[in-house]
């Protein structure tokens, strides 16, 4: 089995697979808007750096007198030109023997445009600075000059950055809102599911009937399909155990019991002096029978092997009646007052579970309780629900010892008589299988002891 860690749910691995491409979606977008809208702001920055070196081109003419060439700008035109309160614009004019005939001679290193009358744009270093140049071939009215004008990129750069915070948060607020779609699209469309998980772990573990799939998604059909053929073969492998066990109690029980018989019927006919090996050996097959019945009971009843098909309605009163009606001649023969105290009760369950369960408190008050002791069996309903209630006067168990008293096969130190250790451990699994709670307390003015069990929605003690 996976450790927990690295067990990955349906909800998890859907949520990523659809969370991934959302995201690198997210950067595709987020690349692309930026591009586009920086290349739009380049554009615009570009076209007024072309505008700007045409301008300064047709401000160009031939002095008449010795023909070089002038450039008609004003002071005033110039520091226009160079009036930009971010970036450093810079201009330069050479004739056609590269003769500068103004702006600033630094930009001689700048390219220079190839063809006639095209604005040429070029990026390049000036001054350890990067710098975006515009430059213009001019030729006409008799002369031919270049025109070159550059400035630094720091309101590009501004630019881009602003671009970037604009583009990226709307990006990622639909990210976002998309993922959370996804989040709560993924839990709603996974709720039958879970619904379906729920009505499993509900089941009772003798709950073998198959699941409805009314409500089950298409996609889940074929898992309940397979769980329903599981659960039809897990209920036949139950009810061959159960009619396994069953023929082994009926099996066992009958040649244990004539054997004990035999054994009886020997002992009254043999001689005084040979009596005590064959009454020892009827008193073995006694408990013989008593251990095997016992371990039989408890094999059906636990969860392994029990199959509570026949639930219904059990008067306990009756049931009690039953139980103890058996264990009379127990009680008469060791001396002990047999007491019941039965009221009106009824109780949903498994009927011979029950009457095991009865049977084996009845048995264990009995065979704990000293001769001339006093044995009360009450049944009932109370505050908390339905209870049945063993009272005894017997040594009592004490208070370190209850919690124990419940397991299989285990016995009080010291105890004066020989038990299996199994009659509570039944009481604890029909218990439990009836959702009941089994409680141990003292007896009658703290003397003895008195198991309860009871049948409600609090369980709690008598």
């Amino acid at each position: 089995m996976a450790p927990a860690s690295k067990v990955s749910t349906l909800r998890r691995r859907l949520l990523m697979l659809i969370s991934w491409p959302l995201l690198l979606l997210l950067g595709a977008s987020l690349f692309a808007d930026y591009r586009t809208a920086v290349s739009i702001a380049d554009e615009a920055y570009d076209s007024a750096l072309g505008s700007t070196v045409i301008a300064l081109a047709t401000r160009l003419e031939r002095d008449d007198d010795d023909l070089d060439i002038e450039v008609d700008l004003p002071p005033a035109a110039d520091e226009i030109l160079r009036s930009d309160t971010v970036d450093r614009v810079s201009y330069l004019v050479v004739d056609e023997r590269g003769k500068v005939v103004a702006g600033d001679p630094a930009l001689l290193v700048l390219p220079r445009p190839s063809m006639p009358n095209r604005v040429q744009l070029e990026d390049a270093q000036l001054g350890g600075q990067v710098v975006r140049s515009a430059s213009y071939l001019y030729q006409g009215k008799g002369l031919v000059a270049t025109a070159i004008v550059a400035e630094t990129t720091l309101k590009r750069s501004r630019a881009a950055r602003r671009i970037l915070a604009t583009v990226i948060w709307p990006n990622l607020l639909l990210i976002a809102a998309a993922l959370l779609l996804v989040y709560f699209g993924v839990r709603t469309a996974l709720k039958p599911l879970d619904a379906l998980g729920e009505r499993i772990a509900r089941r009772s573990v003798s709950d073998f009937g198959p699941l409805a799939d009314d409500e089950v998604p298409g996609e889940a059909r074929p898992l309940v399909g397979a769980i329903n053929r599981l659960m039809t073969s897990l209920g036949e492998a139950a009810q061959s155990q159960q009619a396994f066990l069953s023929n082994a109690a009926h099996q066992l029980r009958t040649p244990l019991a004539g054997l004990q018989t035999q054994l009886e019927l020997a002992a009254d006919a043999l001689p005084p002096d040979a009596r005590p090996r064959v009454e020892r050996l009827r008193d073995a097959t006694r408990r013989l029978v008593h251990v095997t019945h016992q371990m039989l009971a408890l094999a059906r009843t636990s969860p392994e092997g029990a199959l509570i098909h026949e639930h219904g309605p059990v008067e306990l009163p009756a049931l009690l009646e039953d139980a103890a009606s058996e264990l009379i001649d127990q009680a008469i023969a060791r001396d002990i007052d047999l007491g019941f105290e039965a009221a009106p009760a009824t109780v949903e369950g498994s009927r011979w579970m029950l009457r095991e369960m009865l049977a084996n408190l009845i048995d264990n008050g009995i065979t704990y309780t000293p001769a001339g002791g006093h044995v009360t069996v009450r049944c009932g309903s109370g505050p908390d629900g339905v209870f049945v209630e063993v009272e005894d006067d017997g040594p009592g168990i004490p208070e370190a010892e209850r919690s124990r008293v419940f397991e299989r096969f285990y016995r009080l130190a010291g105890s004066p008589r020989a038990g299996s250790g199994l009659g509570l451990a039944i009481v604890k699994e029909v218990a439990d299988r009836h959702g009941a709670r089994v409680s141990v307390g003292s007896g009658p003015k703290g003397i003895g002891t008195s198991i309860c069990v009871v049948f409600g929605p609090s369980g709690q003690a008598c």
